[in-house]
């Protein structure tokens, strides 16, 4: 019994400083928060790890510290309005929103994630110079449903105060979504009808 209860009270631990870490941008996502926070803690025992569901709830705690729940809300809110208008702007692409902004444990530092769908990289760079938007590109390493990491690419910019991260799939992914960094589930996001009315209940 006391032997549970220590490693509950361990693995407690290592989830609040890796929702620390998280928060405070000092881990780019849940493996390297959790690696950095039992190091911190000196635990070497494996067993005593939380899993991605254990330090979303800690995040989710630890923001609910520091920020008032109204004006928590409204800013979630109002980065799914600009996701919205994102969407819009790149229908072609069938976008779909995922990431912390979809989930509701989205802050000030959260750009907003979404996944984007087309044959080729360049449909994407022509659309993005239309609308005038200089985005900067690079490439992201996702694990899909059928195990594999697959590399894609990705273009993150800035809209005013929101930053915003764009990853671009294949149509056959569509078939093999990427998996949920927290649940480890397969996951492809939200359409943009889902986006709305998540919208239309806010602000009901």
């Amino acid at each position: 019994m006391k032997i549970r209860s220590r490693k509950a009270a361990m693995q407690s631990r290592i989830a609040q400083e890796a929702a620390r870490l998280l928060a405070n941008q000092e881990a780019a996502d849940f493996a390297a928060a959790r690696r950095k926070a039992a190091a911190r803690l000196n635990s070497r025992n494996q067993h005593d790890l939380p899993d991605n569901k254990e330090i979303e709830s800690a995040l989710r705690e630890y923001r609910s510290l520091f920020t008032d729940a109204e004006d928590r809300e409204q800013h979630i809110a109002t980065l799914r309005n600009q996701a919205a208008d994102a969407m819009r702007a790149l229908k072609e692409f069938a976008p779909r929103l995922s990431g912390w902004v979809l989930a509701g444990t989205a802050d000030t530092t959260t750009a907003v994630q979404l996944f984007l769908f087309a044959e080729t990289t360049e449909q994407l760079q022509i659309r993005l110079m239309e609308l005038q938007i200089p985005a900067q590109q690079s490439s992201v390493e996702i694990r899909h449903a059928n195990g594999r990491e697959i590399v894609h690419d990705r273009f993150e910019f800035s809209a005013g105060e929101t930053d915003f991260e764009l990853i671009l799939l294949s149509p056959g992914d569509r078939s093999n979504p990427p998996l949920n960094p927290v649940s480890g589930r397969p996951e492809m996001g939200a359409p943009l009808a889902q986006v709305e009315r998540l919208l239309s209940v806010e602000h009901a």
